[in-house]
């Protein structure tokens, strides 16, 4: 925290939540305490998330909504006007939609008095992942008001959170490249397991009816079909240039298999394709990429889950910075405009549906660092020290929706910059 939280006597601000009744908070009020850093008072909760996560980015406090400013006095409690029972979650919801990252909400505890239901919110600093956003933004509080951070006070913020082991993200666990059927545990690459993953992932749902879906063989032609080059099949169905050209970039010596059914794991509700290098057997056989793509039908036939996945053997080296970057476009493509649209027609009977959301993830193979693993020079300087795990994060709706992906990419990647604590990225372009 920017300082430490006054050493303030009353028992509202540190006593147990199941503890705090009436008469604590009546004897609060009793001292007519004014508007402060960690002080405030609310009519209503409309606007009391941008003062939770303003005193959550500061040195925390108690927030009384239900009260009214005295008449005389503005920073003075007042009358208590009260607040209805739905007011509560009202204020939550509210919370968890406007506050980045999510997950984290403090205490809101309702007590009566005088037979008028307030709110108790009380914000301790030391549970806050910092920096806390509000709306896209950082508040923090100074005497009795809130302020907007400026680009200094956000670098302290990420600082202190260098000090604390990171946020968790909240995503989805099926798509996270080390839980669903991960890539560096299987049988096929338990030997030597991949040194990265990049990752993209989304999920549509089914309408539940009638209607037994499967992946039927037809289908899975299909899908290689759709994510091959065109042409000639004779010899089998090779990935298409693009993703082609980025495999000579990561070792050009190299001739790339074609597309293959996974013979270990299937069946009518799982298939996965694989391409790229050969694996290799040791660090000394050089860099290596495998490409795969995942399509299951989970939740008993409910939902679509496809996963587009990069793996790289880096042979001891780094990987590039346009090519890591360049390599989450083209898995964000190639499951966008190829796998995700062809299922969706396959199953539904139509692809013209919105784009479901979709997850990006960039994952060590191993217990290694992705500072080991990945050149970051573009990402500039680090705020903090310590090894950097898993980057993952949604990419925006709004710019899916206008179908440009090569935006929502670096959009996303700048958010998992800052996830890692760079804060002034400068990514390579990328290239559609």
């Amino acid at each position: 925290m920017l300082i430490a939280m006054p050493n303030l006597a009353h028992p509202l601000f540190s006593a147990q939540v199941d503890t705090i009744d009436t008469e604590m908070v009546r004897d609060f009020l009793s001292l007519q305490l004014e508007e402060s850093f960690t002080v405030d008072y609310k009519r209503g909760h409309e606007a009391a998330a941008e003062t939770v996560a303003a005193m959550a980015n500061t040195y925390g406090g108690i927030i009384l909504i239900g009260v009214d400013a005295h008449q005389t006095d503005k920073n003075l409690p007042g009358a208590l006007p009260g607040v209805k029972p739905i007011d509560k979650d009202k204020l939550v919801t509210k919370m968890a939609t406007t506050f980045d990252p999510p997950g984290w909400t403090p205490d809101v505890v309702p007590v009566t008095v005088d037979d008028k239901l307030l709110l108790v919110v009380r914000i301790d600093p030391d549970t806050v992942p910092r920096p806390l956003f509000h709306q896209g933004a950082v508040r923090v509080r100074l005497d009795g008001r809130n302020a907007t951070a400026d680009r200094r006070l956000v670098q302290i913020l990420f600082q202190q959170a260098s000090m604390a082991p990171a946020p968790p993200y909240f995503s989805d666990p099926r798509f996270a490249p080390d839980t669903h059927a991960a890539p560096n545990t299987r049988g096929m690459y338990a030997g030597f397991p991949p040194d990265l993953i990049i990752r993209a992932a989304a999920s549509r749902p089914l309408v539940q009816d009638t209607v037994r879906r499967r992946l039927h063989g037809a289908t899975v032609d299909a899908l290689e079909e759709a994510l091959s080059a065109p042409g000639d099949y004779t010899g089998g169905r090779h990935v298409p240039q693009r993703l082609h050209r980025f495999a000579k970039r990561v070792n050009p010596e190299l001739n790339l298999r074609p597309w293959a059914i996974d013979p270990d794991y299937g069946s009518a509700w799982f298939v996965r394709l694989t391409a790229g290098h050969r694996s290799p057997a040791t660090r000394a056989d050089g860099p290596r990429l495998r490409i795969e793509c995942s399509a299951s039908l989970a939740g008993n036939g409910t939902s679509l889950d496809v996963f587009f996945d990069l793996l790289f053997w880096t042979g001891g080296l780094k990987v590039a910075d346009a090519l890591w970057v360049q390599g989450c476009y083209e898995a964000v493509r190639a499951l966008a405009q190829d796998a995700l649209p062809l299922l969706t027609e396959r199953l539904l009977g139509t692809a013209l549906l919105p784009t479901p959301q979709i997850e990006l993830h960039i994952a060590q193979g191993d217990e290694k660092s992705l500072l080991d693993t990945l050149s970051l020079d573009s990402l500039g300087e680090r705020i903090g020290t310590g090894p950097l795990g898993r980057g993952s994060d949604y990419l925006p709706d709004d710019l899916l929706a206008a179908g440009d992906l090569s935006l929502a990419v670096m959009q996303t990647l700048k958010n998992i910059a800052l996830d890692w604590r760079y804060l002034h990225p400068d990514l390579f372009v990328l290239h559609d």
